[in-house]
């Protein structure tokens, strides 16, 4: 066998092996760079070629709309959709006679209600930093026409200035290179909060300062030079403007002669507009400054909605002024505007029901409340209402705060929460678990520190804009017994008139369960029971059918997942597996506890039994509207069958039943009959019910006309302080409900 020959270190052959393969390892790194560049990232360079190379401008895309029903005119109404409003800039440079500008255009543009709103917030932040009498007693409110000259003044000032007193240069150079920058000591330029500063007026050689910047920034030296001389091209004056403004502004521009005011401008700018305000606002969601969807329709649907920008482009010569080329390519790439969207929602219906949930949480002093209406043959929403609302167009409100005037003993009760830095609980009764939000600001002042403490306007801040229908699981309480006795029913474990000695107690395990009616006791029937809302009855019902079943049941109902509706937020709920219950589980998931389901599943449930026992799939859009003209409408869908449409009426006498002779009487109606169940659930703190009014969640679902069911309602109240019973409060509000719903829909009476 031939051996490979071996050599030395020192010798010539060995040398230039070695030079080859630094060589080759070398041109190795440099064609997967290339390749990297070239191929991986050839879109990214090449969308920054674009824009050195030709003059880019991106097509602004027109957010699609969002219609809702108007079934009385069959007309669709816009809930959302875009308005133009005009921003008024300004170039100072090529202002000669600033004086004069701003005399004509202040007169313009002044808006004493919103320069009113800035100087009460000025008052506010320096009442908070006073620390004697003396320096309260010389705060003072400007009159109007204080308000007018300093609005002048800014105006005056903004377009006097031909140099920017200060350019962001980057704020997203690394840590160390600020370090480095900084080391250098370069008049001019500053490193402030992880940001890096320039200040054209203190610049000494900005020559020297643009070339040694170029090693940091990607930016030429020639353009970094420019970019430092900090020529004001660009401020803004006002920002929506109305119509009739804008027609004035042009006018005087238009009749300007003497080219005083060809420093200004007016750019159209695009708004998501809601013209109904508040209407649906957790259906709606709202849309970002950068035209993101947020929170509801706008967010699941962002996407569609959104549509796609389009490209102008230009070919562009090397020279500093970047002047277009006449005689190059161009490319128009026009923009595609979004795809409309037509929901379920009937506006008059929608309206009705929101005021009437607003007066009945404020009367029953809730926390908030949440109505739904769903047709139960198809699955459609007709009304899906919250309280507290928020308004889109200014959805940033209801962050809003105000100061809370804590005593020192207040502030020693606060109690920290974990997750959120400087936010506290502050308990108002603390049994009850009533409590809300709070946090602390630390204001400096000249001497001093003082912590001052806000919460929210509408007591909740974020949670204003959560489509809690959907995304709020909760323990259904009593409501909950109708699932559980149609199940016993269709499974023939009992009829309505099977009988049941309920003693009052029910011993499971080590515990015993009860009743808050004394009408229980005694020999009653499964009518009974359901009317009367019996839990010892219903733990019996679910003893008789077993875990296994039960469990089966509840599934086919709907609960423990999703529902399919067109909501990002779409929560499944909870329902642990049969194999995990103990005895007395099985008991208490029978009056709605130890599950948690969201109010949409609860009425989809019932929507199931009025639905002669089919489950449809609920749905909120009614269809979309694309670009290219067609039209995709949502069909209803049936799911699968849940109980035999022989339970469903056998559960619909019981529930009438139930509003005619049980607890839910306070939901019936003098010239209808209703189909309809009361609950109430607990709410917990460290694992234990809490008790009294102001710690339930008080509900009723129910339906009509219980021939052929139209509309399925449910109610909902969260901490209602008035009772903290649903039969005492949510009644009601269903009443007037289901009342409005016959009239609206022409339903003749079925009482005699």
């Amino acid at each position: 066998m031939r051996s490979r020959k071996k050599y030395k270190i020192n010798e010539p052959e060995f040398k230039i092996i070695i030079l080859k393969a630094i060589t080759f390892l070398v041109l190795g790194i440099i064609i997967s760079r290339l390749f990297y560049l070239q191929i991986i990232r050839n879109d990214h360079y090449m969308a920054i070629a674009a824009r050195e190379h030709y003059g880019y401008t991106e097509l602004p895309a027109r957010r699609g709309e969002i219609f809702i029903k108007d079934y009385a005119s069959g007309e669709d109404i816009r809930i959302a959709t875009n308005i133009t409003l005009d921003t008024l800039f300004a170039d100072p440079t090529l202002i000669k006679n600033p004086k004069l500008v701003a005399d004509r255009i202040v007169p313009v543009i002044f808006a004493l209600e919103n320069e009113r709103t800035k100087d009460n917030n000025r008052i506010d932040t320096a009442r908070k930093r006073a620390q004697t009498q003396e320096d309260l007693n010389k705060l003072k409110s400007l009159t109007d026409e204080e308000l007018y000259t300093s609005f002048h003044t800014s105006v005056l000032d903004k377009i006097s200035q031909k140099v920017r007193p200060q350019i962001l240069l980057s704020e997203t150079l690394e840590e160390k290179v600020l370090e480095e920058i900084q080391k250098h000591g370069l008049n001019g330029l500053e490193v402030k909060d992880g940001k890096l500063y320039a200040y054209p007026n203190q610049i000494t050689d900005r020559e020297y300062l643009a070339s040694f910047l170029s090693k940091y920034i990607s930016l030429t030296p020639t353009r970094l030079e420019q970019i430092l001389q900090g020529r004001n091209r660009y401020v803004v004056l006002a920002t929506k403007i109305a119509p009739e403004q804008s027609a004035q502004i042009k006018q005087i521009i238009n009749d300007d002669d003497s080219k005083n005011f060809f420093g200004l401008g007016l750019n159209e700018e695009y708004y998501r507009f809601y013209p109904e305000n508040e209407l649906a606002a957790q259906v709606l969601g709202f849309v970002t400054p950068n035209g993101i969807g947020q929170y509801g329709i706008e967010s699941s649907f962002n996407s569609q909605l959104q549509g796609k920008k389009g490209v102008f482009q230009t070919q562009r010569d090397g020279s500093i002024h970047s002047r277009q080329i006449t005689v190059g390519d161009s490319l128009i790439q026009p923009a595609v505007d979004g795809d409309s969207i037509v929901l379920t929602i009937d506006r008059a219906m929608q309206l009705r029901v929101e005021a009437l949930l607003q007066t009945a949480v404020d009367k029953y002093q809730a926390d908030s409340g949440q109505v739904i209406i769903m047709d139960p043959r198809t699955g459609k929403i007709m009304v899906m209402a919250h309280v507290p609302r928020f308004n889109p167009n200014r959805y940033s409100e209801a962050l809003s705060t105000k100061e809370v005037p804590f005593t020192s003993e207040e502030i020693e009760s606060l109690v920290p929460i974990e997750s959120e830095q400087n936010t506290f609980w502050f308990y108002r009764n603390y049994a009850a678990n009533d409590r809300f939000k709070v946090m602390k600001e630390t204001v400096k002042t000249n001497e001093s520190e003082i912590d001052i403490f806000k919460r929210y306007n509408n007591w909740i801040g974020l949670e204003a804009y959560q489509n809690k229908a959907t995304g709020a699981p909760y323990e259904p309480g009593s409501v909950f017994k109708t699932v559980t006795m149609a199940a016993a029913i269709d499974d023939k474990d009992v009829t309505p008139q099977t009988a049941f000695h309920d003693s009052g107690v029910l011993e499971v395990d080590e515990f015993k369960i009860t009743n808050v009616s004394g009408a229980c006791t005694g020999y009653v029937n499964m009518t009974h029971v359901l009317g009367y809302s019996c839990n010892t009855g219903m733990g019996w019902v679910a003893q008789q059918m077993g875990r296994t079943l039960f469990y089966s049941y509840i599934i086919k109902f709907g609960f423990g997942e999703r529902s399919g509706i067109e909501f990002d937020n779409d929560h499944p709920g909870k329902v642990e597996h049969f194999s995990q219950w103990a005895a007395s589980e099985l008991a208490t998931r029978a009056f709605g506890q130890g599950l948690t389901v969201t109010p949409l599943q609860m009425t989809n449930a019932y929507a199931a039994v009025a639905n002669g026992g089919t489950l449809m799939q609920p749905y909120i859009v009614e269809k979309i509207i694309q670009k290219d003209g067609k039209v995709v409408e949502t069909n209803p869908v049936s799911i699968h069958k849940v109980i035999t449409e022989d339970t469903a009426h056998k559960i619909t006498a019981m529930l009438v039943s139930g509003v005619e002779n049980g607890v839910a009487g306070n939901a019936g109606l003098n010239n209808y009959y209703v189909a309809a169940k009361t609950g109430t659930s607990q709410t917990y703190r460290h694992g234990k019910p809490l008790k009294g009014a102001g710690t339930t969640i008080a509900s009723i679902a129910g339906y009509g006309p219980i021939e052929k069911p139209q509309f399925v309602i449910l109610v909902k109240f969260d901490k209602p302080r008035s009772s903290e019973w649903g039969g005492e409060t949510a009644a009601y509000l269903f009443r007037d409900i289901a009342s409005y719903m016959y009239e609206y829909l022409g339903i003749p009476p079925d009482k005699k």
